[in-house]
């Protein structure tokens, strides 16, 4: 394939072919280059026939994480006929260790991408990425929308949302989508009432969460214990896990911690040893700064799936992450840290519920929090706990990836 041709593809041939083009045109470019790319793609891969045996998945972080692998494991894992597409970020494709042996990799936006993309039967995505990517769904193809959180916190429909071109695509793909895959009654009419009111939903759970209902497994066993090894944690050691949200306007002082007197105050309440997992959201990973001297903190950014951070941790903590809500299925502890709460409701999202109606003990500065640590109450902790899950109206059970499998042998006879 010439440089010409892939230039075309990918929507870069005339700021290829120039490299003097003033930045004040570079715009105007651009829009013609992904018009004429549109339209080569069409012309070239629009007409060749679908493989009702080949699926393609994509991830917003664009590593082998989320929903869409859950699915892919359990496809592998009852050893279906089936050629698995996976869609990586260009960053990512060449850590082969993160990706089962028998699946296909493609770079995100490639020329192989939108070849992959065109001939493949079924379309799985978390987020809208496929719209976002301008990938177009032909008739005889199926799309499954598995979104990337559980009942989260934080309001993300046209009315709030301070990206409209992220809406623009979010309406895209929602035309696109023929199922949405959810884990509650309130997932479902918040699915219904933003992007997907035509969507059919289908109450299986969330397969990212199947993991956390298997910690006795000696499969699982067996992850956790390669984690632990790979962030030298000893085995008397315990772990809080501190993953903060991504932030519209960033600023790497909100996500700073006392972590020498959080894990002071996480010894004194609990006895052991302690150590601070950091996982920045992959959009905040250059943002980050986090002294790796310090023992008392492991830089988890790069981990390429959070669901397996979640067993190896003893208590999560986030701000507004949506992560948040699929560890609460482990029924371990875990609390916020929310420094902006209010600034952040105001002007970055609006929640859907109020952040107080969750069981988590809430701190707004690293003196709360230490405090909060200190006058954990765990009967409390519970009952609130089974408040909030029937509220939710939850129907997770750790099968939802096997019922995702046997939607797709309908689909792919």
């Amino acid at each position: 394939m010439g440089e010409v041709t892939r230039s075309l593809s990918e929507g870069k041939f005339f700021l290829r072919i120039s490299k003097k083009i003033k930045k004040a045109n570079k715009q105007f470019w651009k829009y013609v280059d992904r018009a004429l790319a549109n339209a080569y793609n069409y012309m070239r891969f629009g007409h060749l026939p679908i493989d009702n045996h080949k699926i393609m998945m994509l991830t917003s972080r664009g590593t082998y994480n989320c929903h869409p692998r859950a699915i892919a494991d359990e496809i592998i894992k009852q050893n279906l006929p089936y050629e698995i597409v996976w869609v990586v970020r260009k960053e990512n494709i060449d850590n082969n260790e993160w990706y089962p042996e028998n699946i296909k990799l493609v770079r995100r936006g490639s020329y192989e991408f939108y070849e992959e993309a065109a001939t493949s039967k079924v379309w799985i995505d978390n987020s809208v990425t496929f719209a976002y990517l301008f990938a177009k769904k032909r008739k005889e193809q199926v799309l499954f929308e598995t979104w990337h959180g559980s009942f989260g916190l934080k309001k993300f429909d046209a009315s709030v949302n301070n990206n409209k071109y992220w809406v623009k695509k979010a309406y895209q793909e929602g035309k696109q989508t023929d199922y949405c895959l959810t884990n509650c009654k309130f997932e479902e009419n918040l699915f219904k009432d933003t992007f997907w009111e035509n969507t059919e939903m289908l109450p299986y759970g969330h397969p990212r969460n199947d993991i956390l209902f298997t910690a006795d497994t000696e499969e699982t066993k067996k992850l956790v214990a390669s984690i632990r090894k790979k962030y030298q944690l000893d085995d008397d050691m315990h772990v809080l896990l501190y993953a903060p949200t991504y932030r519209d306007v960033q600023n790497a002082d909100l996500y700073e911690l006392d972590y020498d007197a959080v894990v002071a105050a996480l010894e004194e309440r609990f006895g052991g040893k302690w150590i601070i997992m950091v996982r920045y959201h992959f959009l905040d990973r250059k943002l980050a700064n986090l002294d790796i001297s310090n023992p008392n903190i492991r830089n988890a950014t790069d981990y390429p799936d959070i669901q397996d951070l979640m067993l190896v941790a003893d208590i999560g903590m986030t701000d507004y992450s949506s992560w948040i809500y699929d560890y609460f299925f482990t029924r371990k502890k875990a609390m916020l840290y929310v420094p902006d709460i209010d600034e952040y409701e105001s002007k970055d999202r609006e929640f859907l519920f109020p952040i107080e109606s969750t069981p988590f003990p809430i701190a707004k500065t690293n003196e709360e929090l230490c405090e909060n640590i200190r006058n954990f109450d765990e009967e409390k902790y519970e009952r609130e706990y089974q408040k909030f899950y029937d509220k939710m109206e939850c129907y997770e059970d750790g099968h939802a990836a096997e019922r995702v499998v046997e939607k797709l042998k309908e689909i792919m006879q």
